[in-house]
């Protein structure tokens, strides 16, 4: 299942949930590559083709994340370090050997080291500059994302967010269901039992001052939110309601 608007914004639920993406936010980019047309071995780019589904099925009990880890994680870091080439290849296995202690111990502290990090960056920029997609560029600051689109073309599209602000951020990428005409603000505004269903959690950047983190997905026609649910310092309001938001019409 995929996350609701509740446990994304809910703080441990967030870490557990960005500890994950944090590291697989660079691999997602894999699945938008078409063979023809990318400067990335196409074999890496098949190889995280599934990549989505495994997102999605990321689990939300503690102890099933090594099982998690083994099964669906290793076997894309296990084809991306074969498949790479260079700066991106070391950097795969930078992030494989996470995933292996992921597996091994349960504990996500390996994907937050400050390796794992660099790797991330150094596969996402790889991907995002060699596969043949739609290259978004978004600049997060105090509180708006500068640059993000109004509309899109459907198909694959990867995200580029670029921390030039001094708090951290995240870009919560989340597709408005299809029977649903509900604007963003009333849906933010709404008790979480109620938006339940309508907003159907896609994918998320995330990252500290001066870092650029990634994220690709196919994007259907429909309406799609950009949501920063970050706090501002330890307890403050949600970005999101000083305006750290966007509304994306995919057609």
């Amino acid at each position: 299942m995929c996350p609701s608007r509740h446990d994304v914004r809910t703080p441990s639920r967030r870490r557990t949930l960005l500890s994950l993406t944090l590291a697989l936010s660079a691999l997602a980019t894999l699945s938008a590559c078409n063979a023809d047309d990318a400067k990335v071995d196409a074999a890496a780019c098949d190889a995280a083709v599934t990549y989505s589904a495994a997102f999605a099925e990321a689990p939300r009990e503690p102890g099933e994340i090594p099982a998690y880890a083994k099964e669906r994680l290793l076997p894309i870091g296990d084809a991306l370090e074969r498949h790479l080439d260079g700066d991106a290849e070391k950097a795969a296995a930078v992030l494989r050997a996470a995933f292996a202690k992921v597996a091994d111990t349960g504990d996500l502290g390996a994907l937050e080291t400050p390796d794992a990090a660099a790797a991330r960056s150094t596969v996402g920029k790889a991907i995002h500059d060699g596969c043949d997609v739609q290259k978004v560029d978004v600049r997060a600051v105090e509180y708006m994302y500068v640059g993000a689109p109004k509309t899109l073309k459907p198909g694959r599209v990867s995200f580029a967010m670029k921390n030039e602000g001094v708090e951290e951020h995240e870009m919560v990428l989340f597709k408005r269901a299809a029977d649903s005409t509900v604007k963003l603000d009333d849906l933010l505004a709404m008790p979480d039992e109620e938006v339940a269903g309508q907003m159907i959690f896609t994918g998320v950047a995330f990252g500290g001052p001066s870092t650029t983190n990634y994220v690709t997905v196919d994007l259907e026609a429909g309406t799609y939110f950009l949501v920063c649910f970050l706090p501002q310092g330890n307890d403050g309001p949600p970005h999101f309601m000083d305006g750290m938001k966007e509304t994306i019409v995919v057609s």
